[in-house]
């Protein structure tokens, strides 16, 4: 019996094994068939540089071990490429960055003073979209030992081919049911169950403290971010952008929409690719109520961390429903075109990052949102929509290259679904930008982090903040806030751990206050190529603050108390000494009906009102300087 049973499991496992492995691909969406111009840029087979991926015809990428073996013979034979180390994972992999340049000195100090354009591109963010890899391995075989070498004439390249390292090594033929190719692909999170790509405010992790280290280190003119999408189905086989001339660096932004933009889309249609902007669907499920935009208000990805720093980035986001091998194609002719921009509007791109980098804005918007979207709408082929009666313009509208999609009814959710049929559609749809900007900071001189925020002083260091360390003790007139109606939840109203941290909001009431800040202390100015930055991460109204984040929690517990036996005696003799003070309490009694029956509630009221409270209780203990 015990035999049959386990054969019986047997049996099953391997008809669901079998179920799966022949069906995953089946469910998606028809695909399209594609040839382009860049598929000559595939090795042939006698290539004895031939990449494991072109290998394999695309079917599979190497792992981690072979994907650096292969870096190693690489760069050990040819003069023009460098590989280090620039840091380990929490499994001890290392993380590697191809250099590659013509310059004699390729040290970090050097590189950042060279008159060349230095770009870093990054690949495997989230290692199962890898296609970043694969090309720049064959990019960067094609410059070493193939007709591309004139790349590096003009600009200096850093190539991170895998930055979720230990993610990567969590493979498998399951992991994204969603994505056409390869056929083993990595995990979305790292070893630490961290997303990397919600890290770059906090920096938790130690991969993109690493990738930081390298931003502060070599100071790249450019900064590539290469994912692949989710979601809705469309013609686009490479989307990317930087912000669209959103954000907070106008002129580098400016720069990306127009000239960048519009050499890369060239390159890539000429090559046989179809590029497109980044696509967000307003209702997350297709495009009938248009596209969203929104302002790089959350550093907590890299794009939006890039323009914080006044650095030009890009998100490129290559469409999952593509066959890996034209989406590596496509990333490739990206690759190439941008060093080849960078070789004649790099000094454009310089002088639109000066600028940005010297101003100082005299306040913030820590948020923005889409003025004219008040509700769901439909726009197409429209010049306007109406909304709770009032006619709206969208502030743009996008001609999209779409697949036609239908809404059916599930038999499985009794719901409604949609249904990509894979047939091309062109249409009109509305383009929501977040153009308006809310929740606006005065722009302090400077911060003052105590002592004992050891380790907020820490990561700021790790971003690269110019700082002052007190000898010390300080004594400074500095605003300071008192949070009020705080809440630990994230935006969504879930009350669950997100990327390892309880999120926390609430009201900052400022104040103003004599403080003395002891020695160890940190004096941050906002008068600094980074001052943005500290503001969004030191503000608390910012959702990627490290207040946000959660960081400040022992400033929402009370450690002192005082006894009813006390209180009651101190309370009545406080009501008549002070008219001003019954009137208060009787108007609070009679406007907070819970309050005039808790008795705990009354007594901590009046608690709140003599010197012998905690007067740091709910004290946010950054000092602004003013």
């Amino acid at each position: 019996m015990l035999f049959q049973i386990k054969s019986s499991f047997i049996l099953f496992s391997i008809f669901a094994f079998t179920f799966v492995a022949t069906t995953a691909q089946s469910y998606l969406p028809p695909s399209i068939e594609w040839h382009g111009k860049s598929e000559s840029l595939i090795a042939n087979a006698n290539n004895p540089w031939i990449t494991p991926s072109e290998k394999s015809n695309f079917i599979t990428t190497p792992d981690y071990n072979e994907t650096m073996s292969w870096f190693k013979k690489l760069t050990e034979a040819s003069p023009l490429l460098t590989m280090v180390s620039i840091g380990k994972s929490v499994e001890g992999r290392d993380i590697v960055m191809i250099i590659a340049s013509t310059e004699k000195n390729i040290t970090a100090a050097s590189l950042k003073k060279s008159d060349k354009p230095l770009f870093l591109a990054q690949a495997g963010i989230h290692s199962g979209e890898i296609d970043g890899k694969d090309a720049g391995m064959m990019l960067l075989r094609d410059i070493a030992f193939g007709n591309k070498k004139t790349l590096l004439d003009k600009v200096n390249f850093l190539f991170i081919p895998i930055l979720s390292v230990d993610a990567h090594e969590r493979s498998s033929p399951y992991n994204r049911p969603n994505q056409r190719g390869p056929q083993n692909q990595g995990w979305r999170t790292n070893a630490q169950n961290l997303n990397l790509n919600r890290d770059y405010a906090k920096i938790d992790t130690k991969e993109v403290r690493a990738v930081i280290n390298v931003i502060n280190e070599y100071d790249p003119l450019l900064y590539m971010d290469i994912h692949v999408t989710d979601g809705a189905d469309y013609q686009y086989d490479i989307t990317f952008g930087g912000l669209d001339g959103l954000g907070y660096s106008k002129s580098i932004s400016n720069w990306l929409a127009t000239k960048y933009k519009m050499n890369a889309d060239k390159d890539l249609t000429t090559n046989g690719h179809i590029p497109g902007p980044l696509l967000f669907a307003v209702n997350n499920r297709d495009f009938s109520q248009g596209n969203i935009l929104l302002m790089g208000d959350q550093p907590r990805f890299s794009d939006a961390y890039g323009d914080l720093r006044h650095t030009a980035s890009i998100l490129v986001e290559n469409h999952s429903l593509k066959p890996f091998r034209q989406r590596v194609l496509g990333t490739y002719v990206l690759l190439e075109s941008t060093l080849n921009i960078l070789a004649t509007e790099g000094k454009s791109l310089k002088e639109s990052t000066i600028a940005d980098r010297a101003k100082r804005a005299s306040k913030l918007a820590v948020k923005s949102k889409i003025p004219q979207m008040k509700a769901a709408v439909t726009f197409e082929n429209q010049s306007s929509v109406k909304i709770n009666g009032n006619e709206l313009t969208p502030p743009d509208s996008l001609k999209l290259l779409g697949i036609e999609s239908k809404i059916v009814k599930s038999t499985v959710t009794n719901s409604d679904y949609v249904e990509w049929t894979g047939k091309p559609t062109t249409m009109t749809i509305a383009n929501f930008k977040g153009t308006e900007p809310v929740d606006f900071v005065t722009r302090p001189k400077g911060y003052f982090v105590p002592a004992s925020c050891s380790e907020i002083i820490e990561r700021l260091k790790l971003h690269g903040m110019q700082m002052e360390i007190l000898k010390q003790p300080r004594e400074v007139t500095v605003e300071m806030y008192r949070i009020q109606d705080a809440k630990f939840q994230d935006e969504s109203g879930n009350m669950l751990p997100f990327e390892g941290h309880m999120q926390v909001t609430g009201i900052p009431v400022p104040e103003t206050r004599k403080e003395v800040f002891p020695a160890g202390s940190a004096y941050i100015s906002t008068d600094q190529t980074l001052g943005d930055l500290a503001m969004f991460l030191l503000e608390p109204k910012s959702a990627d603050s490290f207040f946000s984040w959660g960081f400040f929690l022992p400033i929402f517990q009370r450690t002192e108390y005082i006894e009813a036996y006390v209180m009651e005696p101190m309370a009545k003799k406080m009501l008549e000494e002070s008219p001003v003070l019954q009137k208060e309490f009787e108007e609070k009694k009679a406007q907070d009906k819970a309050f005039a029956n808790d008795q705990n509630a009354i007594l901590t009221w009046f608690y709140s009102k003599t010197k012998f409270y905690d007067d740091r209780y709910l004290l946010y203990p950054v000092g602004r300087e003013f």
